[in-house]
């Protein structure tokens, strides 16, 4: 009677390291394989065959092996590399793509007027500024005293736009001014979107008008406030400003190794044989 259960609890052992591994096989699937870019929307090539566009979904359409890869997009360099497949993997590719660029040169009359390249802060003029992303770009200057002067241009790989403003006088002068104070001081002051200097600041020459401020330092909550400026007055403004919330880091589990299961199913069956040998 004792020889018959040894028996089958070899045979369901057997049994159970069977299902295990086909288990594990089958559920394996194919190879995973996602392709994704920095700015989406490129061409993949693979073996210098057309695949579709970033972001990609090619899981299964590839056996394990090594593929050359290819990203193109319009007015970005190629990005080139190699796709390694594996069994049972996850293979995923992520690439930034970088623009080609081109410089401009911007002058003005007067000088001394502040530029603004797309809607960003970019020096005082005259100035060149140079790695701009290829593409149309918008040009604004501002001077107190003159009118705006804005343009639309086009940055060409590797040449140099140049522009020359001439600034037209403004007919109507203002004398309203904001007088902005923050602590910490060195903030970056915004107005109506548009940058202005760092705290502590005195922005004259204002009509009377409502005007949005927004304050910027690293390390720190951003400040908003409205404030009317009436003609021939200063507004004054002192913000506090308090430090952005920390974040605690992420918990991460470890998964369970399949290896664990093996080792269990190997120690039962060597208490079976040693029982065995004992009986």
């Amino acid at each position: 009677m004792t020889d018959i259960s040894m028996q089958q609890v070899r045979k369901l052992l057997c049994i159970l390291l069977a299902i295990y591994f086909v288990t594990g096989f089958v559920t394996a699937g194919p190879p995973t394989i996602l392709i994704s870019s920095s700015p989406s929307g490129a061409g993949v090539y693979i073996e210098g065959a057309y695949k579709g566009d970033t972001p990609l979904d090619l899981t299964g359409r590839y056996s394990p092996g090594s593929y050359s890869i290819e990203l193109r997009k319009d007015g970005y360099i190629s990005w080139l590399g190699t796709l390694e497949v594996k069994s049972s993997e996850t293979t995923s590719i992520s690439a930034t793509l970088m623009p080609y660029k081109g410089n401009a040169d911007i002058s003005s009359t007067p000088a001394g007027a502040t530029i603004y390249l797309d809607g960003t802060y970019a020096g005082i003029s005259p100035r060149v500024i140079s790695d701009i992303p290829t593409g149309k770009h918008t040009i604004a200057l501002k001077l107190d005293g003159y009118y705006d002067w804005n343009t639309e241009i086009e940055v060409v790989q590797g040449k140099t736009v140049t522009i020359s403003a001439k600034m037209e006088k403004s007919e109507i002068p203002y004398d309203g001014s904001i007088n902005i104070q923050s602590t910490p001081s060195n903030a970056e002051v915004y107005v109506d979107d548009v940058f202005k200097g760092y705290t502590p600041l005195i922005i004259r020459e204002l009509g009377p008008a409502n005007y949005h401020i927004n304050l910027k330092l690293e390390g720190y909550q951003d400040w908003d406030a409205s404030v009317d400026v009436s003609v021939d007055e200063q507004e004054k403004i002192s913000a506090n400003l308090y430090p952005s919330a920390g974040t605690s880091p992420s918990e991460t589990t470890t998964p369970l190794s399949p290896v664990i299961p093996v080792i269990a199913l190997g120690i039962i069956g060597m208490a079976v044989c040693c029982t065995k040998k004992n009986d």
